[in-house]
C-alpha cells in the first residue's frame, strides 16, 4: 500500500521537487496549497520512490487520487495507485487530471478504442471551475498592449483618487496587518452575529469540538472562514512555506493584501488577494495585481488558481487574458475494472 499521511511542514522540499520533476505547473500540487487546505479537503500525501502521491477525502471533483508526479516513468506509479485501491477498498478514481495526464491514464489502463461490453470503462468528467488560470509574469506586471487598456485606466483613477499608496512586502513584523485585511474583508460578507465572532476560535478550536465551533455557520460562511484560517497558517509558517506576499497601503493604511508561493521553478501561484471597501470599487485589485507582479522578478508564469464556477470571478480571470487555461478532469475506473493490468481494455463513457 502507498503509506500516506496528512501533509507537513518538513515534506516540503521533498515534494517541490517531485512535482519540479515532472513539470506539472497546476495549483493543486503547490505545497502551500497541499498544506494549507489539508484540513478542507481531507488531503493525505506520500513521497515514495521520487513520486508525489495525493489522495483527497473531499467532495466531487476534490475526491480520489490525483495522478502521481516525479521525474521517473508514471505507470510504476500508477501501478502502486492501483494496488492501494485494491487493497484499502478505496473507489479507483482519480481527480484533477490535465489533458496530458488524462492521455496517459487512458493509455495504461488499455484504451483502444474498441469497445466491448467485456471491457472496463473510463468516465471522463470535466468540471470548468476547476480550471487554472496562468498568466506570462510580464505581461501581468507591465499591462502593456490595448488588451490591458481597462486595467490601466482602472489603476489611473485608483491615482487620482488616492494620492499616496504603496505596496510593501510582507514581513513578520507586519504579518498582523495582512490577517486584519481578511479579517475585515470577512466580516463584510457574513451578516449578524457570525461576524462579530472571534475568528481565531474557530480555527484553533480543538478537535472534539472542531464540529461544534463550526456547526452554526452556514455553507458560504464555512467556505469564508475555512479560507481565513488558511491565510491565518500561511502568515504563521510564512518562511517555512517560502511565501512571499505584499501589503497595499493609501495613506499609510493598510487595505489590501496578496500571498503566494511557487509551484515549481519560475511559476508562482496566487493563492489570496484582498482588497477591502471603497478601495476594491476603485480600482485597488487592479493596482495590487500589477504592483505584486513586478515584485516577482523570478516568475516566468503566474497561475490565478480557478474560478470555482463564480461567474465575476470567471470574467475578471478572463479579463488578464490567460496564457493557458489549464482545464482538469475527475477520471473514474467502475468498480469492476479495478485490475490495472496495462493490456486490459477500455473506452471513455460518453454519458
Amino acid at each position: 500500500m502507498i503509506d500516506f499521511k496528512t501533509p507537513e511542514l518538513s515534506d516540503i522540499f521533498a515534494a517541490m521537487r517531485a512535482v519540479a520533476d515532472s513539470g506539472y505547473i497546476g495549483s493543486d500540487a503547490g505545497f502551500a496549497n497541499l498544506y494549507l487546505l489539508r484540513k478542507k479537503y481531507g488531503t493525505l500525501i506520500a513521497l515514495q520512490d521520487g513520486f508525489l502521491f495525493r489522495y483527497y477525502n473531499g467532495f466531487g471533483s476534490r475526491r480520489g487520487y490525483a495522478f502521481p508526479l516525479g521525474a521517473d516513468d508514471p505507470r510504476k506509479a500508477l501501478d502502486l495507485i492501483v494496488k492501494d485501491a485494491q487493497e484499502s477498498a478505496r473507489p479507483l478514481e482519480f481527480c484533477l487530471v490535465d489533458e496530458p495526464r488524462t492521455q496517459i491514464l487512458a493509455e495504461y489502463f488499455g484504451a483502444s478504442g474498441v469497445e466491448s461490453v467485456d471491457s472496463p470503462i473510463l468516465h471522463f468528467e470535466n468540471n470548468r471551475g476547476d480550471s487554472d488560470y496562468i498568466y506570462s509574469a510580464e505581461s501581468l506586471a507591465s499591462l502593456s498592449g490595448n488588451n490591458y487598456r481597462k486595467k490601466r485606466n482602472h489603476i489611473s483613477k485608483f491615482s487620482r483618487t488616492y494620492a499616496h499608496f504603496e505596496l510593501l512586502a510582507i514581513t513578520r513584523e507586519n504579518a498582523a496587518e495582512a490577517l486584519e485585511i481578511e479579517k475585515l474583508w470577512l466580516n463584510s460578507g457574513m451578516a449578524g452575529e457570525s461576524s462579530k465572532k472571534h475568528c481565531e476560535d474557530v480555527c484553533n478550536s480543538a478537535n472534539e469540538c472542531e464540529q461544534l465551533a463550526w456547526a452554526e455557520y452556514s455553507e458560504d460562511e464555512k467556505s469564508r472562514l475555512a479560507e481565513f484560517c488558511a491565510i491565518q497558517e500561511a502568515l504563521q509558517n510564512f518562511e517555512m512555506l517560502g511565501m512571499k506576499g505584499g501589503l497595499l497601503y493609501v495613506d499609510e493604511k493598510p487595505v489590501g493584501m496578496t500571498l503566494a508561493s511557487e509551484i515549481s521553478p519560475g511559476v508562482w501561484d496566487i493563492h489570496f488577494e484582498k482588497v477591502i471597501g471603497e478601495y476594491a470599487v476603485n480600482g485597488g485589485y487592479a493596482v495590487i495585481n500589477k504592483m505584486f507582479a513586478e515584485t516577482l522578478t523570478e516568475a516566468r508564469l503566474v497561475n490565478r488558481e480557478e474560478d470555482i464556477n463564480i461567474e465575476g470571478l470567471r470574467k475578471a480571470k478572463l479579463s488578464y487574458y490567460p496564457l493557458i487555461i489549464l482545464d482538469k478532469c475527475h477520471v473514474m475506473v467502475l468498480p469492476d475494472c479495478h485490475s490495472g493490468a496495462e493490456g486490459d481494455r477500455i473506452h471513455e463513457d460518453e454519458g
